[in-house]
């Protein structure tokens, strides 16, 4: 009988963890066939004085793992004398390597926390200097995935600009648009004009919430009244927030498209007010057409062995400073050989 009860526990556990949408994952199959775009330069590879055993060192994201092995052998195959070490465990490793000197490169599937850029700034004086490699996925989690507006099924809106959703969660509204408190006040009408927005979210600090405040509320406060969501068991937070509306009309919250449930729908997203409206699909996503398209980014430190440019600093540098992985187009094709979800920007 406990065996029984054993086997079926496991089953709904393994159940669970495979079943489960918004469930974040280490891997997915490719979501696109897009093509490097021709138009990016080539890497043209440039003469490296080194020392004997001199090491790059790469800390950082582990879903990049596969970008950054990429590099690290077309690394090694230009530079037979260049020592190139990986320690890819998280993103949040990446700008605490940087800063106590412990990486020179760091490969991170989000953008920088605050903190992890004023322990650079602090040692150093200056910004770490901040390369877009790559795009994330559309909606694959775990993988830096687009984010999107999630709203009422029967919400009359269909579309929202930048400044409206800065005004929306925003209390310091940099965007300049008015102040925004029912749906009535971003266009809506009939019995949804006078309905109060139910907001929903992330608590701070999170990769997503912190995206997603850069792009649209560019660094503004957030407003009093968020209902900052968490995941239960292994149901995704805004899955969870989505649900939420179900018994709430009237909410809104920022999500990815693995969150979508059947009461709510995504909005189209226009980056300023009068321009076109844009859905978070392949081609707007990767085409950074929609203004909420992700990058993986690559900071850079000091002490990389320089190659075509002289240095002006550690960590500063215009192109061609450093020893840059070969970017999209290049002869060298690490990008589509990886398989990564993601795309060369």
């Amino acid at each position: 009988m406990k065996k029984s009860l054993v086997a079926v526990a496991t089953l709904a556990v393994l159940s669970a963890l495979f079943s489960t949408p918004t469930f974040a994952l280490k891997y997915a199959a490719p979501e696109h066939n897009l093509k490097v775009n021709p138009s990016i330069p080539s890497w043209q590879p440039g003469e490296v004085k080194s020392e004997p055993e001199e090491e790059v060192a790469i800390v950082g994201a582990d879903i990049m793992d596969e970008i950054v092995l990429g590099w690290t052998k077309i690394y090694r195959k230009q530079y037979p004398r260049l020592s190139v070490t990986l320690d890819l465990r998280a993103s949040g490793t990446g700008g605490p390597g940087l800063a106590s000197g412990k990486a020179h490169l760091a490969p991170v599937g989000r953008e920088m926390f605050p903190a992890e850029r004023k322990l650079f700034v602090d040692k150093f004086g200056y910004e770490p200097l901040e390369i877009k490699a790559a795009t994330g996925s559309v909606g694959s989690l775990g993988k830096t995935a687009t984010s999107v507006i999630l709203v009422d099924k029967d919400n009359p809106i269909d579309c929202l600009a930048v400044e409206q959703l800065d005004a929306v969660y925003s209390k310091t509204r940099k965007h300049g648009y008015k102040e925004v408190t029912t749906w009535g006040d971003l266009g809506a009408g009939g019995e949804w004009a006078a309905r109060p927005i139910k907001l929903y979210g992330l608590k701070p600090i999170n990769g997503i919430e912190q995206y997603f405040k850069q792009v649209v509320m560019d660094g503004g406060e957030y407003k009093e009244g968020i209902e900052f969501v968490k995941g239960k068991g292994f149901t995704h937070a805004f899955t969870v927030a989505a649900e939420k509306m179900a018994e709430k009309p009237g909410g809104l919250t920022y999500a990815l498209l693995a969150n979508v449930t059947s009461n709510v729908k995504v909005l189209r997203v226009a980056p300023k007010l009068g321009d076109s409206c844009y859905e978070p699909n392949i081609e707007n996503v990767y085409l950074h057409k929609y203004p909420m398209s992700r990058p993986a980014t690559r900071a850079e430190s000091e002490g990389v062995p320089q190659a075509r440019a002289e240095p002006r600093g550690p960590g500063r540098g215009g192109e061609g400073a450093g020893v840059h992985p070969p970017a999209a187009g290049s002869g060298e094709r690490g990008a589509e050989e990886t398989g990564l979800k993601s795309s060369w920007c």
